[in-house]
């Protein structure tokens, strides 16, 4: 098991609140490479508090959460510094939309720490199939918007069979990007990248989807 998890276990068995609500997992960010040493210091601070957002669980069971100490966030430490991203599954939309601010703010007077790590750094489109079953922020420019049964298709090719797709399921989001607002633009997208005709990402959240402007 690693250090991080092994400090994040032994943090709960000290707090009783924590620990009665089972094991935690770090609500609405992923850990990056060199996160572990911050993460258990943070951890080793005294009167640490858990704010759970239940019911939400993830697949293992995991009750997602975010961690304080005092006025300190270690999300939004984390993020500030460069070791975790914002990512899926959406926890709390307040706090994920800070921490994605945040990011994007961080990028821009440390753009130099976030360029040295692979998976912080946004895949061009037209790479995505080198990003196949990971997690990954992907970057490009919007051919078209196709309409289907279940979900719209956001290409950033003329072949939809081998470029990559965005998926956004009908309803609340792709109500949130209608095509004449996605069409010509670039956008930056994160999420799982799987193969489905090509690399796709099924749309989370309309949160992970920024469009960056033509």
């Amino acid at each position: 098991m690693p250090r991080f998890f092994r400090a994040l276990l032994l943090v709960l068995f000290a707090c009783p609140s924590a620990a009665s609500a089972g094991d935690i997992k770090l609500a609405d960010v992923r850990l990056l490479e060199g996160a572990a040493p911050f993460a258990e210091a943070f951890l080793a601070r005294p009167g640490l508090r858990y704010e759970p957002e239940p019911p939400r669980l993830d697949r293992h069971g995991r009750r997602l959460a975010h961690v304080f100490s005092g006025p300190l966030w270690l999300q939004r430490e984390l993020v500030a510094r460069g070791l975790a991203l914002v990512a899926p599954p959406l926890v709390s939309r307040e706090r994920a939309h800070a921490l994605l601010r945040l990011e994007r703010q961080a990028r821009l007077s440390e753009p130099g720490l976030w360029a040295t790590r692979p998976e912080a750094k946004p895949v061009p489109a037209e790479h995505a199939r080198t990003v196949l079953d990971r997690f990954a922020i992907v970057e490009g420019r919007v051919l078209s918007v196709a309409r289907g049964f279940r979900s719209n298709f956001v290409n950033f090719g003329d072949d939809w069979r081998e470029d990559f797709t965005i998926y956004l399921k009908r309803g609340r989001i792709s109500r949130a990007f209608p095509s004449a607002l996605l069409e010509g633009q670039r956008v930056r997208v994160r999420g799982w990248v799987y193969y489905s005709n090509g690399p796709a990402i099924d749309l989370a959240d309309p949160l992970y989807l920024e469009v960056l402007g033509r």
